[in-house]
C-alpha cells in the first residue's frame, strides 16, 4: 500500500491499460477570486518534452471532495468550497513543499488565496526538474468533482505534486505533494485513490473558517491539520489516479 504524508492510499493491481472518464468541474464557486477559465496539462521546455519520449504512462486524475458536517463536526461554514487544482508532475530532484518546511510564495498565495500563477512560475522554474504543470482554473465545491482526463508522467518524472485550497480558511489546503507512479518494482500503478485530510501553510494566523487573517509573524511551518481543531479525522476530499495506458 502506498502511504502519502497525511493520507491513506488504496492502490489496485497493475496493467497497462484501463477505461476512463471525464468528470467535468463544477462551475466557479461564489466566494473565490476570480480564477480564469482554461485548465489542462502545459508541457514545458523542450528538454522536458524530450524526456517524455522514454518510459511514459497516461492517467487520469480525479479531485473528489466530501466536506460534510462528518468531517467538521462544528459545521460546514457557509460558501464553504475548493479553489482551482495548481501543480505540476516532477522528479525527486525538485519538491514545492515539504511537511515541517516553510512555504514558498507560491504555496502561501495558493493556501491563503486559492491562487494559481506564483506556483505555476515555480513550478516553471524548476526548468528540466518539472515535466508539466497542472492547473484546473474553476473552483470546486463542498461536495463535487474535476478531473484531468490525461497527465502523462515518465520513468524520469513519475512524481505529482497537486493542491487545492480549503476556503474559506486562513491557509488550509488539501493535495499530494511528491506523490509516485511507479510501484517499488518500477511498474506503472494501475489505480491509487489517495484520501486527503487538511494541511496548514504556516502563514496565516486563525484557527476558524475565514478570510484575511493576519500574517503568521515569522511565519510557522507546514503542519498536518487531520484530526486537530475544526477537523475530525476524516477524509475531507480524494484524489484518484486511473493509469490510461502505460509504456
Amino acid at each position: 500500500m502506498k502511504q502519502v504524508p497525511g493520507c491513506t492510499a488504496r492502490c489496485g493491481a497493475r496493467s497497462v491499460g484501463a477505461a476512463f472518464a471525464v468528470v467535468l468541474l463544477a462551475a466557479l464557486v461564489p466566494g473565490c477570486a476570480a480564477y480564469g477559465d482554461s485548465s489542462g496539462e502545459l508541457l514545458l521546455d523542450s528538454q522536458a518534452r524530450d524526456a517524455a519520449a522514454g518510459a511514459s504512462a497516461t492517467y487520469t486524475v480525479t479531485f473528489t471532495t466530501a466536506w460534510t458536517a462528518e468531517v467538521t463536526p462544528g459545521g460546514v461554514p457557509e460558501g464553504a468550497h475548493f479553489s482551482p487544482l495548481i501543480g505540476g508532475v516532477h522528479n525527486a530532484d525538485v519538491a514545492f513543499l515539504e511537511p515541517g518546511g516553510k512555504a514558498t510564495p507560491g504555496i502561501e498565495s495558493m493556501a491563503e488565496r486559492g491562487r494559481t500563477a506564483t506556483l505555476t512560475e515555480e513550478i516553471e522554474a524548476a526548468g528540466a526538474n518539472a515535466l508539466s504543470v497542472l492547473r484546473k482554473e474553476s473552483g470546486s465545491g463542498k461536495t463535487a468533482a474535476a478531473s484531468f482526463d490525461s497527465v502523462t508522467v515518465t520513468a524520469d518524472h513519475p512524481l505529482i505534486t497537486l493542491l487545492s485550497m480549503i476556503a474559506p480558511s486562513p491557509d488550509w489546503f488539501v493535495g499530494v505533494f511528491g506523490l509516485s507512479l511507479l510501484d517499488s518494482d518500477g511498474e506503472w500503478i494501475e489505480a491509487l485513490t489517495v484520501d486527503l485530510h487538511p494541511w496548514d501553510a504556516g502563514t496565516e494566523e486563525g484557527d476558524d473558517f475565514s478570510f484575511d487573517n493576519a500574517a503568521s509573524a515569522p511565519h510557522g511551518t507546514i503542519t498536518s491539520l487531520q484530526g486537530t481543531g475544526r477537523f475530525a479525522d476524516v477524509p475531507i476530499a480524494t484524489m484518484t489516479f486511473t493509469l490510461q495506458s502505460g509504456a
